[in-house]
């Protein structure tokens, strides 16, 4: 996945170069403008607004305890540190606050070193970071933090609530009982939406427009196979990776030549919890799988789907697109980048367009990107959410900053940007003094609008006129990247992504049978696309994924499930 994480890497510096809860008088924010004695309720709402606006210092300055998880991409430049570098600097010179790191350790340790201080009662940091779901549920659970959500309504500024407010998924994975048990840490949203490439080249050698329906798309693909526009053989109309990886395979759902697509207009999102009638159904039970499934067996059979698909992985498919064999594929809205320059550089005149997925019978349906990554936690008995939410107002305001933002060039100069002689920004390495390093490494926790890259992309490919400047810098990028992040927002708009409903922690039962499950799945179906089974084969794998796990997991997500919603 190197090359796809770069991709997401340069989206996500795209973008962003785009009550009192204290119980004592001391820790009050409101009383820090005075004297021993309480302050008046106007100082305390001045100071409330203040830390709502991010321009609060503290005086004397406050301390915020935490723990790291560190990686490979967390450098440090000029001698610095994790407790003592350009952003701890800032955080007390300008804020008022002190960032005490209790310790750090590689990421793989993290949540053994956690649970065990978990398990030893031992005393916890005053806020943690995890993008673990399990953890962060034990977490949640273990009466050790804090609901949060009056704090949040106190002290959030209108950005940040704007931010969380956008979409009632946003919550899901750290609510319980109604109570919001964490800040959630998002990813980009839409980032693995599905987006139809098609090398356009062979549509123009061959006279034909771009297929819209699932019909048309047959056609085409047949076209490739019969008139061989590559000049090759070797065509495969169109890239699926059927041999997905990661810690949950799922063959429909990679994000390089995904098939959620083919499903979802029959009624049902593989892999994926849906909700029906207000209850959540697991999308790979559904009677709907059986047509999606015959269709990838028809295509399969019709040579319109390599043989080896399912033992060819994301990076692989990569590869096949960057020889020039792909006809199609339904890939992210970045696909603009890599691997499509590879083929360029490859096939002189080669490339591929954006366009939306097909429909069958009018529909158009696919899984949307999952973007809840875990959360910010607070300690019970935290005596400054005020600091917390000071500085947290203060780091979004560098998401989508406008003209006068401190951030308006990127986080520190000389770090993630830089200034060159002419007087041009640059964030380019090699022009940087030291070299770069990413500062947003040492936050508590990156700010971020999970839906903001993708509009701002959109937008642009309107022709709307880019305002900020993170749309003037978007304006300047790939023409077909910004056309199919428009494609994307149109998606969203018109419902053709469906979320994954249920983004709670594991249960008991999928803790113990979800491997069982999954393989199942895989099992089944590519046996069934290959022919080894015949498609009927689907309703003997609903009842034995029921009486394997599927029956009690399916009761655990639905108590789950209500449980967020009260």
């Amino acid at each position: 996945m190197g090359k796809k994480i770069s991709m997401i890497a340069l989206a996500a510096v795209t973008v962003l170069s785009l009550g009192l809860s204290a119980c004592s008088e001391s820790t009050d924010a409101g009383e820090k403008t005075g004297a021993n004695s309480p302050a008046p309720n106007t100082q305390q709402e001045a100071a409330v607004q203040a830390i709502q606006q991010g321009t609060y210092k503290f005086d004397p300055p406050v301390t915020i305890t935490t723990v790291k998880a560190t990686d490979s991409t967390m450098k440090f430049k000029n001698g610095e540190t994790m407790e003592n570098n350009v952003h701890t600097k800032w955080a007390h010179d300008q804020l008022g606050i002190d960032l005490k790191f209790l310790w750090q350790v590689p990421g793989d340790q993290f949540n053994t070193k956690l649970r065990l201080m978990l398990t030893a009662n031992e005393s916890l940091p005053d806020v943690l970071m995890t993008m673990d779901g399990a953890l962060m549920e034990e977490l949640m659970q273990s009466g050790k933090y804090e609901d949060i959500t009056a704090d949040f309504e106190k002290y959030a500024s209108p950005k940040v609530k704007q931010i969380y407010n956008s979409s009632p998924l946003n919550w899901q994975q750290v609510t319980i009982g109604g109570k919001k048990m964490a800040l959630p840490n998002f990813r980009t949203a839409g980032n693995d939406n599905a987006v139809m490439w098609i090398r356009q080249d062979w549509l123009d050698k061959l006279g034909m427009k771009a297929p819209t329906t699932f019909e048309e798309l047959e056609t085409l693909m047949q076209a490739f196979l019969d008139k061989k526009p590559g000049g090759s053989d070797n065509v495969i109309p169109l890239g699926v990776s059927f041999g997905s990886g990661g810690s949950s395979p799922n063959p429909f759902a990679s994000w390089l030549g995904e098939t959620t697509w083919v499903f979802g207009p029959y009624g049902t999102v593989p892999y994926q919890w849906l909700e029906k009638d207000g209850k959540l159904v697991h999308g790979s039970t559904l009677p709907a799988m059986k047509d999606g499934l015959a269709k990838l067996k028809d295509w399969y059979n019709k040579g319109y789907i390599s043989k080896e698909a399912g033992l060819q992985d994301e990076n692989k498919l990569g590869e096949l697109i960057a020889q020039g064999r792909v006809g199609v594929v339904v890939a992210p809205s970045w696909m603009s980048g890599w691997p499509q320059t590879d083929m360029q550089k490859n096939i002189p005149g080669s490339i591929m367009k954006p366009y939306p997925i097909p429909t069958l019978n009018g529909k158009a349906v696919a899984k949307d990107t999952t973007y809840l990554n875990g959360g910010l936690l607070v300690k019970k008995g935290f005596q400054h959410a005020d600091a917390l939410f000071l500085y947290l107002n203060r780091l979004f305001a560098g998401v989508n900053p406008d003209e006068n933002s401190e951030f308006v060039n990127g986080w520190f100069k000389d770090y993630d940007y830089t200034i060159k002689s002419d007087g041009t920004l640059s964030s380019i390495d090699k022009d940087i003094p030291g070299g770069k390093v990413d500062p947003s490494k040492y936050f508590l926790m990156a700010p971020t609008d999970p839906f903001l890259g993708m509009t701002i992309r959109a937008k642009i490919a309107r022709g709307e006129t880019p305002v900020t400047p993170s749309e003037k810098k978007v304006a300047g990028g790939v023409k077909d990247g910004l056309i199919a992040a428009r494609i994307v927002d149109d998606g969203w708009k018109a419902g053709i992504y469906v979320p994954q409903a249920y983004m709670g922690s594991s249960t008991p039962t999928m803790q113990s049978k979800q491997g069982i499950l999954v393989k199942l799945e895989g099992d089944t179906f590519l046996s069934i696309i290959y022919g080894k089974k015949p498609v009927d084969e689907f309703d003997n794998f609903v009842k034995e994924w029921m009486s394997l796990g599927g029956e009690n997991i399916t009761k655990e997500v639905n108590e789950a499930y209500q449980k967020t919603k009260k």
